[in-house]
């Protein structure tokens, strides 16, 4: 039997629905009363709909949300905190050039900003994903359903009613916008001309944050976006639809593309190149000459060590395919129905780099087992980023970059850059900063006594270093594993914050 309701339903918001199922494009996004995020019409882009004629008024190419003026206005507010020097929670405190913020990214940007002015080379950050599950992005990132209720004004039943009445909460956006809005916006002020920064997205919010970065970075200033495979397919969670998505974003914008480019990849054993044969040309990789479905000529040629002969379709001139054959080019296989290929050395290369492509691997589950052996086969953080993912990047800019990451996490950034340090001898250094978020206290990480995310990357920090360290000549090295901590706090006690290192 149906259940009768001691509350009478709110046809606005049945209303609004039926309106965005007819004309989404109409529908917005406002406060009420009690500054609480709720749906509304924009009755002039309605109007238009109804009308054959274009209405009067002044049009202008914009992104804005509710808060963005708000946003712009908190990003250069100045505040009342200074940086303690933590050395007790650091190594090699009087050496070390690297950097460690405890506390709130938006203040830790404003504290050092004028020293770090134009100083950056290579940003990444991985900042929280917009989930939509309740997952607030104010200053704190995530707020319970009793505070989401309390700051916004609304009573903790009216908001379970909310939820009851399947309120499409993940297309309220306007926080996380805000949130990041805010902190790009000092970010960019960090990097040299010709510093690049690089952001970790999913598909929820990578629309809304490439029309950001165009309005912060310059839509010219656009490099690329790399997508990146977090996982092979069969592992990944199908939708409704049986679409596997295992795939996310890296957003790539520079300070000035004029003055940017990127390093390269090696063309090295690790890009197909090898010598099997002890070929005294050195390292080569295989280039079949097979190419079908492109009406090319069809060649014939005759390995001279077994008489077999081999005919098919390819570009090359038969001057060219005998002169390899002398030369000892051309790989026969053994099987005659099969098809020849040519060797082709490093050597030859005129540029020892190849294209960086926007498309690669960077599997997350190797990147979650090593970071399990780090710390005793323990759980302590989800989803870490793969740490050879953030090398590549950190590869493509110069071996004596600042490399800033201001939503730090498990400090993968910091792991990446001194294990790159280590294998090509570079002089790079890194800033995190990352808010001290407390972990569950159900979580393995909670267990094994590490009640924030700080811990835990500080931690990381000192245990990865350890065994890169171990890993090098400390006769033929001055790598650099140790950090300075600092930790946000009011300016009440006049406490010194300078000597951050250069």
């Amino acid at each position: 039997m149906e259940k009768n309701t001691l509350h009478t339903q709110d046809l606005t918001d049945r209303n609004i629905e039926k309106l965005a199922g007819l004309f989404p494009n109409c529908i917005t996004e406002t406060r009420d009363k009690n500054g609480t995020l709720v749906k509304a019409v924009n009755l002039e882009t309605l109007k238009q709909m109804f009308s054959r004629v274009v209405e009067d008024g002044n049009e202008t190419y914009e992104f804005t949300w509710v808060g963005k003026k708000a946003a712009a206005a908190e990003a250069f507010k100045p505040i009342n905190k200074i940086l303690r020097p933590c050395p007790e929670e650091s190594v090699d405190w009087d050496n070390a050039q690297n950097l460690y913020i405890e506390g709130d990214n938006l203040d830790a940007l404003k504290l050092l900003r004028e020293k770090y002015l134009n100083k950056v080379k290579l940003i990444y950050i991985d900042p929280p994903y917009n989930t939509g599950n309740d997952f607030i992005y104010k200053d704190n990132f995530r707020l319970s359903e009793k505070d989401w209720a309390e700051k916004n004004g609304v009573k903790v039943e009216k908001r379970k009613r909310q939820s009851e009445k399947n309120l499409d909460y993940s297309r309220i956006h306007s926080d996380w916008l805000s949130m990041i809005y805010s902190r790009l916006l000092i970010a960019r002020d960090f990097l040299t001309d010709d510093g690049v920064i690089f952001i970790s997205i999913d598909d929820n919010e990578i629309d809304n944050l490439k029309k950001i970065c165009e309005e912060v970075f310059g839509a010219s200033n656009f490099v690329c976006t790399f997508i990146w495979n977090t996982k092979k397919a069969a592992q990944g969670m199908a939708t409704a639809n049986m679409v596997v998505t295992n795939h996310e974003y890296i957003l790539v914008y520079a300070k000035e593309k004029s003055n940017f480019r990127f390093q390269g990849l090696d063309r090295d054993e690790n890009n197909g190149f090898s010598n099997p044969d002890n070929d005294p040309r050195g390292l080569w990789k295989r280039q079949y000459l097979q190419r079908l479905g492109q009406g090319l000529p069809v060649r014939t040629i005759i390995d001279p060590a077994t008489g077999n002969t081999f005919r098919f379709e390819t570009p090359y001139t038969q001057e060219k395919l005998e002169r390899w054959i002398q030369e000892g080019r051309i790989i026969f296989p053994a099987d005659p129905s099969k098809y020849p290929a040519r060797k082709e050395f490093l050597s030859e290369y005129a540029h020892k780099q190849q294209l960086v492509t926007s498309l690669g691997l960077f599997a997350t589950k190797a990147t979650t087992e090593k970071l399990y052996s780090l710390f005793d086969g323990k759980k302590v953080f989800n989803n870490p980023k793969p740490d050879t993912l953030i090398q590549f990047l950190v590869g493509q800019v110069a071996k004596d970059a600042l490399v800033l990451d201001f939503f730090s996490g498990s400090a993968t950034t910091a792991h990446a850059v001194m294990q790159l340090n280590a294998q090509d001898g570079g002089k790079r250094r890194f800033i995190m900063v990352q808010l001290p978020e407390e972990c569950d206290k159900n979580s393995e990480a909670y267990k094994a006594g590490y009640k924030t995310i700080c811990e835990i990357g500080k931690e990381r920090i000192r245990r990865a270093g350890a065994l890169i360290k171990e890993s090098v000549n400390p006769n033929e090295s001055s790598l650099d594993t140790g950090f300075r901590v600092y930790k946000i706090i009011d300016d009440n006690t006049r406490e010194a914050s300078s000597n951050l290192g250069e």
